[in-house]
C-alpha cells in the first residue's frame, strides 16, 4: 500500500521525490499529499450556487459588449464602401417604357396605333400646323396640331400656353379655366400626348356612326325618314 502510493506520489509530485522517501512518511501522510492538489467538488458546488447569478451576468455583459463592437465595425466597413449607386438602384425599380423620340416615321406609327381616322390626313395636319414640331410655340408645348386647351372634353394636356404673354401655365382644368377666355394652346408633357389628345378630340367631336347615317340619307336613300329609321334600328340593338 505504501509503495503503491509512493509511486503515485512520485508521478504527481516529482519535485518532492528528491527530499522525501517512503520510509519517512506514514500512509496517512502519503494519502494527504496525493489529494492535496485536487479540487474539492463540494466547495466548487457551493461556490457556483452562491455566485452563479454574478457569473451569468458578467458573461451576458461581456457578450453584449462583443456584439456591439462587432456590429459597429461592420457598419463602419459598409459605410467605407462609398455611396449607393443610384443608377444601379434605379435599374431594379420597374419603370414606364421610354417614350419614342420624335420622327416622321414614329409620328405616323403613333397615329395608326391609336386608331385615328384618316391617318394620312392627320399626318398632313401635323406638317401644316407645326412643321413637325419645329415651328412657333410647338417646340415649347409639344403641340403638333395647334390644339386649343379644351373646356369640356377629356384631354391629355397638362397646361396651357398664353400666346399674347408667351407664358406656360400648368394646372388642372379647374385651375386653368379662368384663362380660357384668352388665346390659349394646349401644352403636353410629350409629343405622343399631343397625338393622344387628337384622338380624344376626334372621338368626342366626330361621331362616325352618325356621320355615316347622314351620308346614307344624302346619297343612298330617297325616303326623307330613312336616316331616322336607321338610327332607331341601331339604337334599339
Amino acid at each position: 500500500m505504501v509503495l503503491d502510493n509512493w509511486g503515485r506520489l512520485q508521478k504527481n509530485t516529482p519535485m518532492l521525490s528528491k527530499n522525501i522517501n517512503a520510509s519517512t512518511l506514514s500512509p496517512e501522510q502519503v494519502w494527504d499529499m496525493l489529494n492535496s492538489g485536487r479540487i474539492d467538488e463540494v466547495k466548487v458546488r457551493k461556490f457556483w450556487t452562491a455566485s452563479r447569478h454574478y457569473i451569468l451576468f458578467l458573461l451576458a455583459f461581456g457578450l453584449g459588449i462583443a456584439f456591439t463592437l462587432f456590429t459597429s465595425s461592420a457598419n463602419t466597413a459598409s459605410s467605407s464602401q462609398g455611396p449607393i449607386d443610384l443608377k444601379m438602384a434605379a435599374s431594379v425599380i420597374p419603370s414606364e417604357p421610354a417614350k419614342p423620340e420624335f420622327s416622321k416615321e414614329n409620328l405616323l406609327k403613333e397615329i395608326q396605333n391609336l386608331g385615328i381616322l384618316c391617318p394620312q390626313v392627320v399626318y398632313a395636319q401635323a406638317e401644316l400646323e407645326s412643321a413637325f414640331l419645329t415651328a412657333g410655340m410647338s417646340v415649347k408645348t409639344n403641340n403638333l396640331f395647334g390644339m386649343r386647351y379644351p373646356g369640356q372634353r377629356p384631354t391629355s394636356a397638362i397646361g396651357l400656353y398664353l400666346q399674347g404673354k408667351d407664358t406656360i401655365i400648368y394646372g388642372t382644368r379647374a385651375e386653368l379655366r379662368p384663362y380660357l377666355r384668352q388665346a390659349t394652346y394646349a401644352v403636353y408633357a410629350h409629343w405622343t400626348d399631343s397625338v393622344k389628345d387628337y384622338k380624344l378630340w376626334q372621338d368626342y367631336s366626330f361621331k362616325t356612326r352618325q356621320k355615316y347615317i347622314e351620308f346614307l340619307s344624302r346619297v343612298y336613300a330617297t325616303a326623307p325618314t330613312y336616316a331616322s329609321r336607321i338610327q332607331e334600328m341601331v339604337s334599339s340593338k
